[in-house]
């Protein structure tokens, strides 16, 4: 038996059952003030361990009633994930500094229904993108989810240290301890605002161009010049079709509501004898297939070193510093500053970054380094431009 935002949770054997699968049950009960539970739904009936599981992670808080019961109705496996909120500190906090009542529960309602809406801010933006960067997409809004339940415990904890003027009244008031109160709320409103920019991470994940640091750049870049140049050539085959046989009528490659849309705009030109695509149309395809090439030969032909992505954080080439930094959204574990130490990267506190001197050595160094792989899988070498030119085995210390 659990007791967790008003409910308490309680596990029994189901008499009623007549399968293995359906031993048990799971069932919320609300407590009134007399302490007399009252029955609410049951939650979810199965077996001994996944009722005991599911017991669990309502009791952490990482779940919802709801969820529970469409897990149990649908089958399937909750996708939001809630971290813990200090609920005595948040109580303490409030009466600290409001002559309003507290109502049990409320810090965790209300971060959760901040969670609840990261997560249809990345439902939506998994609906509008490519499946290979959904992983991207769950990660950041975990993130969201694990960074927003921390800041919001550091804040209860932060309004503990000093009471209000208004509760505790101006004798002896400590005025000193005050203004580090402020100091510290201030530094995690900045963190606050960082995490609430990573919803805009998620809206933007999969929306943008094709960036260099992308190891499937060059593929994904002549896969678009193969698209547009289908379709200059489709373009130029509808206009001598259209030339040839005075009507749209059973051209190749067509569908009925294509040939509807194009005879529309037909219609709204100005010119004497319009064709399906005008000359302007081919022209700015032709000046983007102009452009992707370009962009192709200035990425086969760029530096030899290239950036890329891992879980919780990215690597960039910075040759302006001749300097390949690692960038972290969170701090590394002990264990990992060891690991990044072993590895000759220093922490940089003007840069913001762990680094070391851009050599190909560096790069071999960084693939013996578990937690900075690519998130996609694969060798961090295998990405660097300088083994597309030619196999070379990585130099001998740094210069």
């Amino acid at each position: 038996m659990e007791a967790n935002g008003g409910f308490i949770y309680k596990m029994a054997a189901n008499p009623c059952s007549d399968s293995p699968d359906t031993r048990f049950f799971l069932q919320a009960y609300e407590q009134a003030e007399s302490g007399k539970l009252f029955p609410r739904d049951v939650l979810y009936i199965g077996t001994q361990e996944q009722c005991r599981a599911f017991l669990s992670r309502l009791s952490a808080g990482e779940l919802t009633q709801e969820q529970v019961k469409n897990f149990y109705i649908h089958g399937e496996e909750p996708k939001i994930r809630y971290y813990h909120i200090n609920e005595a500190a948040a109580e303490q906090a409030h009466r600290l500094n409001s002559m309003y009542a507290f109502r049990p529960g409320a810090a965790t309602a209300h971060y959760r229904q901040m969670v609840d809406k990261a997560y249809v801010i990345a439902e939506k933006q998994k609906a509008c993108v490519d499946p290979m960067y959904h992983d991207k997409i769950d990660y950041l809004v975990d993130l969201y989810a694990r960074k927003l339940a921390d800041n919001l415990n550091q804040g209860y904890a932060i309004d503990i240290r000093v009471p209000s003027y208004l509760i505790s009244g101006g004798a002896n008031f400590p005025t000193a301890k005050k203004h580090k109160q402020n100091a510290a709320n201030d530094r995690n409103m900045g963190e606050y605002m960082y995490i609430q920019g990573l919803l805009d991470k998620i809206r933007s994940t999969g929306t943008g161009g094709i960036s260099a640091d992308d190891r499937q750049a060059v593929e994904k870049l002549e896969a678009k010049l193969d698209g547009l140049k289908a379709e200059q050539e489709h373009m130029k085959a509808v206009n001598a079709y259209y030339r040839k046989h005075k009507t749209l009528e059973g051209c190749p490659g067509l569908t009925p509501e294509g040939i509807l849309e194009l005879q529309a705009s037909m219609s709204r030109d100005w010119r004497e004898n319009p064709v399906p695509y005008p000359s302007y149309t081919l022209s700015n395809n032709n000046a983007n297939i102009h452009r992707v090439e370009d962009r192709i030969n200035d990425l086969k032909n760029r530096s030899e070193f290239a950036g890329w992505e891992f879980p919780g954080g990215r690597a960039e080439v910075n040759e302006g510093e001749n300097r390949l930094q690692l960038i972290f959204d969170e701090k590394p574990t002990d264990e990992q500053r060891r690991a990044l130490k072993h590895g000759g990267f220093r922490w940089a506190p003007s840069q913001g970054v762990w680094q070391r001197q851009l050599t190909r050595n560096a790069i071999y160094a960084a693939d013996q380094i578990d937690f900075i792989r690519p998130e996609g899988g694969g060798s961090i070498s295998a990405l660097q431009p300088y083994n597309h030119k030619q196999r070379e085995t990585p130099d001998r210390g740094d210069r």
